[in-house]
C-alpha cells in the first residue's frame, strides 16, 4: 500500500501549457481546457492526473507551491493517506480530498511522484509496477536513489525522472536539479518544467552532479542563515535592537542579491567599488580576510558534498 498519493489536473503539452500560463495571468483557468477528458500528444492520449506517493514535508510543500501558483486547483487534488489524522489535516488545510486507496488514481495518472524516505522506495515501486504503463512519467524526489535503481525496480522502458527539490519552495526562489532517463522526450521535459516552475527555478544536470548540487545548492541557505545570525548579533553588540539589526541585515542581503542578478557583475567588482582607500569598508574587509572567511566557506561546501557522496 502506498502511504500517500495525491492526484492533480494539469496541462500535458507545450501548447496547453502556454494557455494555462496565460490563464494564470488572468487569475483563472481556461474552462474549455479543463472540461476536456484528455489531450492528444504525438497520437497518444495522455492522462492529466498526478499522483504523489508519500506525504511528508517536501511533498506538502510541493502541493502548496502548485496550488499557490494555480498549476492545479484544490478540487483536482486527491490524497491517499494511511494515517487518518494526516488525511484530515491535508483535507482541511488545502481543501483537497483525502482517501485511503490510490490504486485507481495511479492507473489513471500521467505523472507519479515518489516522495518517500529512501528506505521506503522499494515497497513503493513494488506497488507502482503493475499499475503504471509506458506512458506514465515516474518522478522521484527520494534522496540518494539514482535513476538506474528505479529502472531496475520499475523497468528500463519506463519514463523516469530524478529531482533534487528546491529547499526554498516557500519563497518560490531557488533551484531544483532535474535529470531524465532516455525514455523521456521533449514533451515530457515540457511537462516536468511546467510543474517544477511552480516551485522556483530549474537546472537540468547530469546525474553525477546531484550530490554536488545537494551539498552546494540545497545546503546554501544554511550559510546565509548563519550569516544573518552572526551579523544580527554584531548589530546588537554595537548598540542596535535585535529587531533593527535583523531588518537591516535582511534588506542588505536582499538588495545585494538583486544588484548581482540585475547587473551580472562579479561580486569582486562590487567589493572593489565599496572599499575606498583608508575607509571603513576596507578595514572591515581586512579583518574578514584575517579570519579566513572564504576558505571556511569553501571547506564547509566540500565537507557537505563529501557527506552527500558517502550516503549514496
Amino acid at each position: 500500500m502506498v502511504r500517500l498519493c495525491t492526484t492533480f489536473l494539469i496541462p500535458w503539452c507545450s501548447k496547453k501549457i502556454v494557455v494555462i500560463q496565460q490563464a494564470h495571468l488572468d487569475n483563472g483557468y481556461n474552462k474549455s481546457y479543463n472540461e476536456e477528458n484528455g489531450i492528444k500528444r504525438g497520437g497518444r492520449e495522455m492522462s492529466k492526473d498526478i499522483v504523489f506517493c508519500g506525504g511528508g514535508n517536501m511533498a506538502e510543500n510541493i502541493i502548496k507551491g502548485l496550488l499557490y501558483k494555480k498549476v492545479v486547483l484544490p478540487e483536482n487534488v486527491t490524497v491517499n493517506e494511511l494515517l487518518p489524522a494526516r488525511c484530515e489535516y491535508l483535507s482541511k488545510t488545502y481543501g483537497i480530498t483525502a482517501v485511503t486507496n490510490a490504486d485507481d488514481a495511479i492507473k489513471r495518472a500521467g505523472l507519479v511522484i515518489i516522495a518517500v524516505n529512501p528506505l521506503q522506495v522499494p515497497p513503493v515501486t513494488k506497488v507502482l509496477n503493475p499499475l503504471i504503463n509506458e506512458k506514465t512519467i515516474v518522478l522521484s524526489i527520494a534522496a540518494g536513489i539514482p535513476i538506474k535503481t528505479l529502472e531496475n525496480q520499475l523497468g528500463s522502458d519506463r519514463k523516469i525522472v530524478r529531482v533534487v527539490p528546491n529547499t526554498l519552495i516557500q519563497a518560490g526562489s531557488g533551484y531544483s536539479a532535474v535529470c531524465m532517463n532516455g525514455c523521456c522526450d521533449d514533451q515530457d521535459k515540457s511537462l516536468i518544467t511546467h510543474v517544477l516552475d511552480a516551485l522556483g527555478q530549474i537546472m537540468y544536470l547530469k546525474e553525477d552532479l546531484f550530490n554536488s548540487f545537494s551539498g552546494f545548492s540545497n545546503v546554501g541557505p544554511l550559510w546565509l542563515y548563519k550569516m544573518v545570525e552572526a551579523l544580527t548579533d554584531a548589530g546588537v553588540y554595537v548598540g542596535f535592537s535585535r529587531t533593527d539589526a535583523r531588518n537591516m541585515v535582511i534588506k542588505n542581503m536582499l538588495g545585494t542579491a538583486v544588484v548581482l542578478e540585475e547587473t551580472g557583475e562579479h561580486p569582486a567588482v562590487k567589493v572593489d567599488q565599496m572599499t575606498s582607500p583608508g575607509g571603513v569598508s576596507i578595514e572591515a574587509l581586512k579583518v574578514l580576510q584575517q579570519g579566513n572567511f572564504s576558505s571556511a566557506l569553501m571547506n564547509s561546501v566540500i565537507a557537505g558534498i563529501d557527506k552527500a557522496n558517502s550516503i549514496e
